[in-house]
């Protein structure tokens, strides 16, 4: 009886709302401490995992380990620097997304509209964005071996084209939130463009570990990752992409344009 109470007064979506808007908030005021954290914490276990694994270890191996811990770190600075907080940012020339019928405003008349900012839906979005570079980490640290990178052949295609996908897309992802947060007119666009880029990705990975002789026992766990990899991003597509072009939060943040 209380939720309908606050569904009939719309007290439940402000209390949403409020919500929301405190958790981006939160989560952007706090950023480097928790990139600090997170790069502590994976280091850690990192070392953890070299150390049981008594064997020894080339610089190759040990700056792409360190690459992946440095990662999101890297993405938000460099997206920070390059979008400073409070500037105004020019549209794209070009409209892509042309579903719907809108009217542009003007970046003030946006900024005060009320679905104005990163909150309510786009709250999960732009978090599950960060929370894209804990999974793809831990998929890295439990697929891939420690020392794959000073084995056989194929361990060592294994071990590097996993490496580099973990590493650009963490820098990709963690760059696309600070884009996200900052209302950058280019945020849907780059989401669009990093989605793509992770399938193609998966695709070239297998192409790639397709050329060297995997062991009977590795080849259907990698196939069965690679396609998970690959759904896991159509799946986000399909949730996402509907939200990204109709929203009217969207299309005041990022596009200034309100419905007509």
């Amino acid at each position: 009886m209380i939720v309908m109470g606050m569904l009939r007064n719309g007290r439940l979506a402000q209390l949403l709302r409020q919500r929301s808007l405190r958790a981006v908030i939160g989560v952007e005021r706090n950023i480097g401490l928790i990139v600090c954290l997170w790069s502590m914490a994976l280091a850690a276990l990192i070392l953890t995992k070299l150390d049981m694994s008594q064997g020894s270890l080339s610089w190759q191996n040990m700056v792409l380990h360190g690459l992946i811990v440095l990662s999101p770190a890297i993405g938000i600075t460099l997206a920070a620097r390059c979008f400073p907080q409070g500037t105004l940012l020019a549209l794209p020339e070009v409209v892509l997304a042309r579903v719907g019928r809108w009217r542009r405003v003007d970046p003030l008349t946006a900024q005060r509209h009320a679905s104005f900012g990163a909150h309510g839906l786009m709250a999960g979005l732009t978090i599950g964005l960060l929370l894209n570079v804990l999974m793809r980490t831990g998929e890295f640290l439990m697929a891939v071996p420690a020392l794959a990178g000073e084995g056989p052949p194929w361990a060592r295609v294994l071990f590097m084209s996993f490496a580099l996908d973990c590493v650009v897309f963490n820098v990709l992802y963690a760059a696309a939130f600070i884009m996200a947060v900052r209302h950058v007119p280019w945020f849907p666009r780059m989401l669009l463009l990093i989605w793509g880029m992770d399938i193609v990705a998966q695709l070239l990975i297998a192409q790639w570990l397709s050329s060297v002789a995997l062991p009977h026992q590795v080849a259907p766990a990698l196939s069965m990752l690679l396609t998970g990899n690959i759904q896991k991003t159509l799946i986000s597509m399909a949730l996402w992409l509907p939200y990204l072009l109709l929203s009217e939060r969207v299309n005041i943040t990022y596009r200034r344009r309100i419905r007509v």
